[in-house]
């Protein structure tokens, strides 16, 4: 095997030959072109130099291969701690190139003394029609349209889940259709294409050392407000249309607590995040620079070590809404919940201090609830992709199913989503584990078990659970959408757990019957799913704000219903 010295001194030899004979150097060294390359697709269609690919030849650029200088001097290796630095940088870079031409036509909006009122509207019945109106004065410069860019269902790391082509994972099932058929490419939008100008502006910044200077040297970082993105009375209104519109889907924040003055003198980074958040979807002509700020918050945070429950929910936001082409999800959570766990944001506390205060209480609810909330995102993106999920079951957990009752009265219905969908997790986990998914090999045949049992027991348990967590809704004078959203999360569990029971019928080459209960499961819960997304949220005016999960788990009743 030729080391990387005889390699590079190869290749150089190779363009001095070229050079010398008049001829221009081949540079087809790689196996995808630049633009597949910078999508992180399949390059096809290009088996030979003499034709561009299908990608370039489609969007009408030029189809470039580049060589890779692959390796490093021997005896170099990077940390982990460095490999991530380098991941945020490349992310900082990419955020800084796409708002270089929004920084100088940005401004500020005029001020104003105005603010909506958290919960103003919100009926006393258990079941209204929807959720508290925006109720956005005319003169708030923002822009409340349909978004006209749809997320991709798909923007996971796709090579993170290579070589289960046999699964039932989500993640891998919406891929596999979204490459074979033109009509998943359209429904699910298709990947984005760069400009082979942006691929080289890219690489060439991503080069820069890692680095980072010493924290005595790093001016300062300002938050939107105070770079001059916009003024505290917008700050403020963008505050609450992402509680009254946002938090619904992650419910990971308390009104109560999170004011716009405490999240700001807590933690200037989660408050940049909740503005960029706000401004995607209501003051579209500012995210650009907010997102240029966000992503600077976030690599300073890495690099100097911030630890906080504020900079805990900040990395766990970037998740939420973020942009289709960010595939740093699974890298954020990790991070989140690694992080949580030094802080301890785990410990149990059973009975509550004596002598608690109000604002005790609830920065130690805002801590279990950050906590709880990752692990129902740690254990849905295991779900979705087949990865180990990094959480497991201790104190919290286990004592978790009276949490919302827990924080006084009147009982939040975001707190009753937080306890419910914790349960959900541990039941969807308890199956999975029999299945072996985390302990052998994924879609193996397992003739010990009783798939027909196994399923009748666990479809059990989700409609026990259903009944159970529409009580605990009612109690709290849920509104409709949260009816709706607990439903619509419950199906996509029994969608998914019961999938493992056709799988192997599924197949091709396969003769075997898929069971007649799994299936029937599979396809009423599918098609209840799409009716959830199209009527509930649809009527709501709530669809447009549901974070990436959402649209996964639509894709994936689509999918699903189509393929069988």
């Amino acid at each position: 095997m030729n080391s990387p010295q005889d390699t590079a001194s190869a290749d150089h030899q190779e363009d001095q030959q070229a050079k010398s004979s008049g001829k221009t150097p081949v540079v087809r060294g790689a196996r995808a072109c630049t633009v597949c390359r910078a999508a992180k697709m399949k390059c096809v269609g290009a088996e030979d130099s003499s034709q561009p690919c299908q990608r370039c030849r489609r969007t009408g650029v030029e189809c470039i291969f580049e060589r890779h200088r692959r390796g490093r001097k021997p005896g170099s290796k990077l940390s982990e701690a460095s490999k991530m630095l380098r991941r945020l940088e490349k992310g900082l870079n990419n955020a800084k190139l796409k708002s270089q031409t929004l920084e100088s036509s940005s401004s500020s909006m005029s001020p104003t003394d105005w603010r909506v009122r958290r919960g103003e509207g919100r009926s006393p019945g258990p079941y209204s029609t929807d959720l508290p109106p925006l109720n956005v004065p005319t003169h708030f410069d923002g822009d409340d349209r349909a978004d006209p860019k749809l997320r991709s269902a798909t923007d996971e790391e796709d090579n993170e889940s290579e070589g289960k082509q046999d699964g039932m994972f989500p993640a891998d099932l919406i891929r596999r259709e979204n490459q074979r058929h033109s009509f998943f490419k359209t429904i699910l939008n298709p990947s984005h294409e760069t400009p082979i100008a942006s691929i080289r502006s890219d690489r060439s910044n991503s080069t820069t050392s890692s680095q980072a200077p010493t924290s005595s040297t790093l001016p300062p970082l300002k938050d939107p407000v105070a770079a001059g993105v916009l003024d505290e009375s917008n700050a403020k209104v963008l505050f609450d249309l992402v509680f009254l519109r946002l938090n619904p889907f992650v419910n990971l924040f308390d009104p109560a607590l999170h004011t716009p003055d405490y999240v700001r003198s807590k933690s200037p980074f989660l408050f940049t995040i909740l503005i960029m958040a706000g401004c995607k979807f209501f003051k579209p002509e500012s995210f650009k620079p907010c997102q240029k700020l966000a992503h600077e918050f976030a690599v300073r945070a890495f690099a100097e070590n911030w630890k906080s429950v504020e900079v805990v929910q900040a990395f766990a936001c970037l998740t939420y809404w973020k942009e289709p082409e960010d595939t740093r999800t699974w890298m954020y959570i990790g991070l989140a919940c690694r992080m949580a766990v030094e802080l301890g944001l785990n410990r149990y506390v059973s009975p509550p201090p004596p002598n608690e205060t109000e604002l005790q209480l609830q920065e130690r609810r805002n801590r279990e609830r950050t906590y709880l909330v990752l692990f129902v995102h740690d254990r849905s993106l295991s779900m979705q992709t087949g990865r180990q999920w990094m959480l497991p079951e201790d104190d919290l957990v286990r004592h978790s199913a009276n949490w919302h009752e827990e924080g006084g009265l009147p009982i939040r219905p975001e707190d009753v989503i937080v306890a419910a969908f914790v349960q959900l997790r541990r039941i969807a986990a308890e199956t999975t584990d029999v299945f072996y998914l985390h302990k052998g090999i994924p879609g193996a045949a397992h003739t010990d078990v009783n798939k027909e049992v196994l399923l009748r027991n666990c479809n059990g348990k989700l409609t026990q659970w259903m009944d159970t967590w529409h009580h605990e809704m009612r109690r709290a004078n849920g509104e409709s959408f949260h009816m709706s959203f607990l439903s619509f999360f419950r199906l996509h569990v029994r969608l998914f757990l019961n999938s493992f029971g056709i799988q192997a019928a599924m197949s091709p080459s396969s003769r075997s019957t898929p069971s007649v209960q799994a299936l029937s499961a599979c396809y009423t819960s599918a098609k209840e799913n799409l009716y959830i997304v199209s009527h509930d949220f649809a009527s709501m005016s709530m669809l447009r704000y549901g974070q990436d999960s959402i649209t996964v788990m639509t894709a994936y009743s689509a999918v699903f219903l189509l393929k069988v």
